[in-house]
């Protein structure tokens, strides 16, 4: 059926103007009916004579009856063509009616109140796979999944009541593959109002879910990414109004979505801590809202109270116009990168140090050197004068007693130069059976020159067992020297009156030897407690935290072991094992 079959109105065919000839012959009939009675019955004259000259009142009479007889048959022959017209019109509608529902791409049902179909069009046979005869006269559930019947079932009473209603369906074809579809069904009302009919629209909207679902496994695979990242991203409006954030950034608070969201940027946690960087912050919103990139390094403090070092940057993102619509705020934590460069800083400082140091190391052995042959003479003109002395009896004994202490001296300073040369030189690493209390002695000796104006005093208990050991001389000698030497600064560090320094010998369980360095200083920090023997770890201003480090080392290879008591109460107490001599 083409388009202008459809448009086109055609009238039943009949004769033409019917009504109004039978209009006229009901009239010219009634005339002659009227003469003939006035001949007849009235013996008014012939028929042809009253035909031919009828009185003026007899002619005014019939003519009325002639003309109504005319008028009523033009009236019903409009109301014919009238209804004709209508008619036909009604009939071009309903066919452009079955043109458009077997043509639309939709699935149209029209059901009786039970849901058995009672007409579908084109699209549903076509696309389902269905004949007519498969799908008119079937309850339209029979096309659905069970989750669907259920949904049809549950809403078919709102139907009813409300006259519309809609829900997703999945409608089964004739192959078993689904089409999600889109359904709404409109109740059709009889002329007393009663829902007889339903019309059912179907739309796939297969498609539709299909992007949907791609679009929130896009959106999932987007959140994951942007939530597990380890760096901070977010994202603001123009006027710096937090949009987004993510969950490594709310970690870093230990807040949520709901404590930042809606907030302007520079009154969330991570900015509140210091009025300068939100100062900063505002300068670098400003200054994106322009376009620009902006960058730098800001301190933020945790929920856990740590302060951490961030690379911060606001970057814009811009319209087509030019014009910033939204600006990303991202922060990667430096905090250990910083660390490292200053600990690389640092080590280069200590290196530094450590090279002046042996430089010394060698000025002193040298200097021990070139003082030790002085000394000696020294120390041979002071015996030979005291020797004299004593063989002239004519001189006063206060002589005696000066040359007797100017020798004494003498082989005191013998004595310091011989332990400094030992102390600075290299060594060989040649181990040699000690006495041991007798090695802690000369490093008490050695050291005691720095507590000559000091009232710390050092101490070996006198109850010490004598034993020996198989050590490398000097380098024993190292590790007590530091351990005295921490001890004695950090007493004086702390300003405590009457220091001491206890040094203890005990024999030890497996043959091995336990010496004991304890004092009544402030004792360890705590926060330096689990890294103590590490490098470069102390709390001095000139230190360069390789003592302990480097003591421990020599200790284990000795085969011993180098601690602190952690369950001291008040000062320090630092312990090392050696194995002693069978």
């Amino acid at each position: 059926m083409t388009g202008q079959d459809v448009s086109t109105v055609t009238i039943a065919p009949g004769p033409r103007y019917a009504l109004i000839w039978i209009g006229v012959l009901i009239g010219v009939g009634f005339y002659f009916f009227d003469v003939v009675i006035d001949s007849m019955v009235f013996n008014s004259g012939t028929v042809p004579d009253l035909l031919l000259h009828p009185t003026a009142h007899e002619l005014w009479m019939r003519l009325i009856v002639v003309v109504f007889s005319i008028g009523f048959g033009i009236y019903a022959f409009t109301l014919q063509r009238r209804e004709q017209l209508v008619s036909a019109r009604e009939r071009a509608a309903e066919k452009r009616l079955d043109v458009l529902f077997d043509s639309a791409a939709d699935f149209i049902f029209i059901i009786d109140p039970e849901g058995v179909i009672l007409r579908a069009n084109r699209s549903v046979l076509t696309i389902t796979g269905y004949p007519r005869d498969e799908v008119v006269g079937r309850n339209i559930r029979e096309f659905f999944t069970p989750r669907s019947k259920y949904t049809c079932d549950s809403n078919f009473p709102g139907l009813r009541e409300r006259g519309y209603n809609r829900a997703d369906i999945d409608f089964v074809c004739k192959d078993g593959s689904l089409i999600n579809m889109e359904c709404s069904a409109s109740a059709v009302p009889d002329e007393a109002g009663v829902f007889t009919s339903f019309l059912i629209i179907q739309r796939d909207i297969s498609e539709r879910l299909r992007a949907a679902r791609a679009l929130e496994e896009s959106e999932r695979r987007f959140r994951a990414i942007f939530n597990s990242t380890y760096q901070f991203i977010g994202l603001l409006d123009p006027e710096g109004t937090v949009l987004e954030v993510n969950q490594t950034a709310l970690d870093f608070i230990g807040g949520t979505n709901a404590d930042v969201v809606g907030e302007l940027f520079w009154k969330t946690p991570w900015w509140t801590h210091s009025p300068q960087l939100q100062k900063r912050l505002k300068e670098g919103l400003m200054e994106a809202v322009h376009g620009k990139l902006v960058r730098f390094e800001a301190e933020h403090i945790g929920s856990d109270g740590q302060k951490a070092v961030i690379d911060f940057s606001l970057k814009p993102v811009l319209n087509e116009q030019g014009e910033t619509v939204l600006i990303i705020p991202e922060g990667r934590d430096i905090t250990e990168r910083k660390h490292a460069e200053e600990e690389a800083q640092r080590m280069q400082q200590e290196s530094a140090h450590v090279m002046r140091l042996s430089t010394m190391g060698e000025m002193a052995s040298g200097m021990a050197h070139e003082l030790n042959q002085p000394l000696t003479a020294l120390v041979s003109y002071c015996g030979t004068a005291l020797q004299l002395a004593r063989d002239t009896p004519s001189l006063p004994e206060e002589y005696i007693d000066i040359l007797e202490r100017a020798s004494g001296q003498a082989h005191r300073a013998g004595s310091v130069i011989r332990h400094l040369r030992e102390f600075v030189s290299k060594g060989k690493n040649n181990k040699t059976r000690v006495v041991l209390d007798g090695l802690i002695r000369s490093v008490i000796d050695f050291i005691g020159w720095e507590l000559r104006d000091s009232d710390i005093q050092i101490t070996l208990q006198p109850d010490s067992p004598s034993c020996e050991v198989l050590v490398d001389k000097v380098q024993i000698e190292q590790v007590l020297v530091n351990l005295i030497r921490n001890s004695i600064e950090a007493i004086r560090l702390a300003d405590i009156p009457d220091g001491r320094v206890d040094i203890a010998i005990r024999l030890a369980a497996l043959g091995l030897v336990e010496v004991t360095v304890a004092d009544n200083g402030p004792g360890i920090d705590p926060k330096m407690a689990g890294s103590l023997f590490e490098p470069y770890q102390t709390n001095k201003e000139d230190g360069m935290g390789m003592g302990l480090s480097i003591s421990r080392s020599i200790i284990e290879a000795h085969d011993g072991k180098l601690w602190f008591d952690k369950q001291r109460q008040q000062g320090a107490l630092f312990c090392m094992s050696i194995p002693g001599c069978d």
